[in-house]
């Protein structure tokens, strides 16, 4: 069966016309679709002149208001001066309506540009993204990006000392098409840590950094070295622990308490001292007293005596 020139003809054209929808290798001007709802990115600056309206129409060239209908941006409202220079910076993400036509019904998207992952392998296929590979050679960096309608990704490569190193080191600069790859060779330049970062080339918001260690594995057993040195620290500890445990042993010493309870002994030495003195005196006072009270009390009775017996013999004699 033959197949019509004319259709063959009209496939490859659709062909090339979804290759140019589908990826860009420079930052677009225009939304390539123009039928409601436009997918556009924040931060873009588009000519959206040409922008079908759901109530019919093009949004045109004069001023005109955007409200959002849905996601962040529901209940805002944003203001497009110029409608063949709009500037979609810092807009909410979500659906906005042209309040122009009265319907309702979302003529842009805006959407978040972001580069979803970064992915680095050896030759082998080993994924060593923000890891080790000993030579750096036949590596591939893949990115995947939300954005590749609008914009293409840009790559760049730093050595360890800071120098980029793009021009020498990769295959090429970009990517074009989200799921792309680009090969590097980091086999000729110092070992150490690279840095691989991709952007947006309008779109610089959207970028992701990644890395890559060469050289020798040395680098991982200093690592090893590293670890072991908290084994050391504990050591340490465990003797301190030994330490601590004998020092309750010595705190059983101070029961030579008792030696300091002897002392309050030796404080009621003074007590007998006091005795002696209390009696010192009142034993030499008795015996001055008693001497005193004997002598001169013995002779008024005796003569007491003496006067009765007398009155008591002449009481006789009349009788």
């Amino acid at each position: 069966m033959t197949i019509p020139r004319t259709l063959v003809v009209s496939v490859v054209a659709l062909l090339v016309v979804a290759g140019v929808t589908g990826a860009v290798s420079a930052p677009r001007d225009r939304p390539a679709e123009t039928e409601p709802p436009v997918r556009v990115f924040v931060d873009e600056t588009l000519d959206v002149s040409a922008v079908e309206l759901t109530g019919g129409g093009t949004v045109g060239t004069d001023p005109v208001a955007l409200a959002g209908v849905a996601g962040e941006a529901d209940g805002v409202i944003e203001n497009v001066d110029d409608p063949t220079d709009a500037d979609f910076g810092g807009f909410a993400t979500g659906s906005y309506d042209v309040r122009a036509d009265d319907d309702d019904r979302a003529e842009f998207s805006v959407v978040e540009p972001r580069v979803t992952s970064v992915v680095v392998r050896n030759q082998n296929g080993a994924n060593v993204t923000n890891g080790w590979e000993p030579s750096g050679a036949s590596l591939t960096v893949t990115a995947e990006y939300n954005f590749d309608e609008a914009d293409r990704l840009d790559l760049t490569v730093e050595a360890p000392d800071g120098l980029e190193v793009t021009s020498t080191v990769a295959s090429r600069d970009r990517f074009t098409t989200s799921g792309g790859s680009v090969s590097l060779d980091l086999s000729d330049e110092a070992d150490g840590t690279f840095r691989i970062t991709v952007e947006g080339s309008d779109l610089e918001d959207a970028s992701r950094t990644v890395t890559v260690r060469t050289g020798p594995r040395r680098t991982a057993t200093a690592t090893a070295t590293r670890t072991a040195t908290p084994t050391r620290t504990a050591t340490p500890e465990t003797t301190a622990t030994i330490t601590r445990t004998a020092t309750p042993t010595e705190t059983t010493e101070p029961t030579p308490t008792p030696s300091p309870t002897a002392t309050p002994t030796a404080t009621t030495e003074p007590t007998p001292t006091e005795p002696p003195d209390t009696t010192a005196p009142s034993t030499p006072t008795a015996p001055s007293t008693t001497t005193r009270t004997t002598t001169p009390g013995f002779g008024p009775i005796v003569a007491l005596v003496a006067v009765g017996g007398v009155a008591r013999l002449l009481h006789r004699r009349r009788e």
